[in-house]
């Protein structure tokens, strides 16, 4: 249960600090005083929205913190435990602080850091909070499930969540299977497209390095004409008659005829007739490395550098500049990933069926699970129906008829039902749904009824934010006698924010929040004080001799009320 709250710089609350003992506990206070105040600080704790409106005016931040105390066995106990907050020691303390500037909200759970989800998490095992605006949930068909499904047992409601799990996973797959039935066309135009790029890249079969190598083929077929002309015309000038060889012949014979005993000229002799040798030998080189032109060939050359040019203007976006064959690598990688994507829509065929199969296997499982949800339900509107209707008649409502009308469609995420609540609130009268019930004040009453018999929450704390709104009268002794036996029935710490003070003189503890020009202040009242704050709620006269007997008869007859 909730022990200590403190709560600072919190909307008129400059500062206040609550011990909270167990049983029933009323917070009362003029209208506008901060009552719900209490609630929207609890709010923080449990891990709601950090709104920075919240702040006190003036003050830099608003701190929230709280001390419950669990068992060992306590489920928010296990929670931490597993989520490393520390072994359980009887105790959780939970703080939030919110910022009047752009810095993020704080949260800590036993002094250590922890997310708004951790908090969520753990707050609903703490404590359950029922608003004023309770009854406004009835509205919602999916909230009148959840109420039906808490009643039904703890096995309903884990079928409920399982239900809503299979049915959107069954959407899914009934949605993947229609995508790719709806994609057969695309699919057959894009594996045209594929395989024609395959079969247009395999018919040139380019090789790595191929480009480079046909290149320098190419170069050599176009220089091979000019080269034959030029080593055809060195030749003749160098070996033909009279040519270059035959002159230097001569030129060396003319001096062999002119060389004197001195033997003067017999060196240059020498050297003319290795200088005609070696233009000899330079014709027989030049001879041999003439070349063969070859039209046809460089053709052929030409014509397949052009279909790899086309291939890599289409294909070879992705080429390497670092390597010589980045092209070729690129055109062949196309291909590979082509090829790949090929295997991969071929394979759609089998995608489907198997994508059927889940689509019926999910479907089945989920229309199984909500069959037994439906049993399930079915067998609890009777008891729901008679819980509901004793509890109203405990909060003066005798002879108010309730009933829950279960109407069939198909499958979807809440099962195979929809869930109405009917309410006749006299004798005599018509049921009719809910949410055209007139009175707030029956409304409160039935949403009190349905919060009580519904409430699967193993948190130790239960606070009722003024859902009593729109009673009076008997009907509100009915609601604090049925608050106090919450309480004590259940062994629950139950809070409520009243201003009703036939519910507040119900209450084990009472706690009146005032406010002056400083701010607002929370403050427990016993005895006499009690007395005082009674007659206030019920006359607006707490010095009023009337209004104080009246206060005091209130308080004698809910203890003897909450005796029997």
């Amino acid at each position: 249960m909730l022990c200590e709250l403190m709560v600072d710089g919190l909307g008129v609350i400059d500062r206040a600090e609550l011990s909270l003992p167990g049983g029933l506990i009323a917070l009362t206070g003029e209208t506008g005083a901060g009552k719900t105040l209490i609630v929207a600080a609890l709010g923080l704790l449990l891990g709601d929205r950090a709104d920075r409106s919240l702040i006190r005016s003036g003050s830099e931040r608003a701190l929230v913190e709280g001390r419950f105390l669990v068992s060992e066995a306590h489920a928010a106990a296990a929670l931490l435990e597993e989520a490393g907050f520390g072994e359980p020691s009887g105790e959780v303390v939970v703080s939030r602080e919110v910022f009047a500037d752009d810095r993020p909200a704080r949260a800590r759970v036993n002094g250590r850091i922890a997310t708004v989800g951790m908090l969520s998490e753990i707050g609903r095992l703490l404590v359950d909070v029922a608003g004023q605006h309770e009854h406004q949930r009835l509205a919602d068909a999916g909230a009148r499930r959840a109420l039906l499904d808490a009643f039904a047992g703890e096995d309903a409601a884990a079928l409920a969540t399982e239900v809503r799990s299979s049915v959107v996973a069954a959407a899914a797959a009934t949605a993947r299977l229609r995508g790719l039935r709806e994609g057969l066309s695309t699919r057959e135009r894009e594996l045209d497209v594929l395989r024609y790029e395959v079969e247009a890249i395999a018919a040139v079969d380019i090789k790595p390095g191929e480009i480079q190598e046909l290149k320098q083929q190419a170069a050599i077929q176009e220089g091979a004409e000019a080269l034959l002309k030029a080593i055809d015309e060195a030749t003749t000038h160098l070996a033909r008659e009279g040519g270059a060889q035959d002159l230097i012949s001569a030129s060396a014979a003319a001096l062999e005829r002119a060389r004197s005993a001195d033997g003067l000229l017999d060196e240059l002799v020498r050297r003319l007739n290795e200088a005609a040798g070696e233009v000899g030998d330079v014709g027989s080189e030049l001879a041999r490395l003439a070349p063969n032109p070859d039209p046809e060939s460089l053709d052929a050359i030409r014509a397949r550098l052009d279909a790899i040019a086309k291939l890599e203007r289409k294909y070879g976006v992705e080429r390497d500049p670092d390597r010589i064959d980045g092209a070729e690598q690129a055109i062949v990688g196309y291909r590979v990933r082509a090829e790949g994507r090929i295997a991969e829509l071929e394979a759609i065929d089998d995608e489907i069926e198997a994508a059927e199969a889940d689509a019926r296997s999910s479907q089945l499982a989920a229309r199984e699970k909500a069959q037994k949800l439906s049993a399930l339900r079915a067998a609890a509107v009777s008891r729901l129906d008679d819980s509901i209707e004793e509890l109203l008649g405990r909060l003066a409502m005798q002879g108010a008829r309730f009933a829950t009308h279960i109407e069939p469609r198909d499958l979807y995420e809440g099962g195979l039902e929809a869930v109405d609540f009917f309410v006749a609130a006299n004798p005599g009268d018509e049921p009719r749904p809910i949410t055209k019930v007139a009175s707030g004040g029956e409304l409160s009453r039935i949403a009190l009824a349905l919060h009580v018999a519904t409430s699967t929450s193993n948190a130790s704390t239960v606070v009722f934010d003024e859902v009593d709104a729109g009673v009076g009268g008997r009907a509100a002794q009915s609601v604090g006698r049925a608050l106090v036996d919450l309480a004590r029935t259940t062994g629950s710490q139950v809070i409520v924010v009243t201003h009703l003070p036939q519910v507040a003189a119900f209450a084990d503890a009472h706690f009146r929040v005032t406010k002056d020009q400083t701010g607002a202040s929370v403050e427990p009242v016993d005895g006499d004080g009690r007395i005082e704050e009674l007659s206030r709620m019920l006359a607006g006269l707490p010095e009023s001799d009337r209004a104080r007997e009246h206060a005091e008869e209130l308080l004698v007859l809910a203890s003897e009320a909450g005796r029997r």
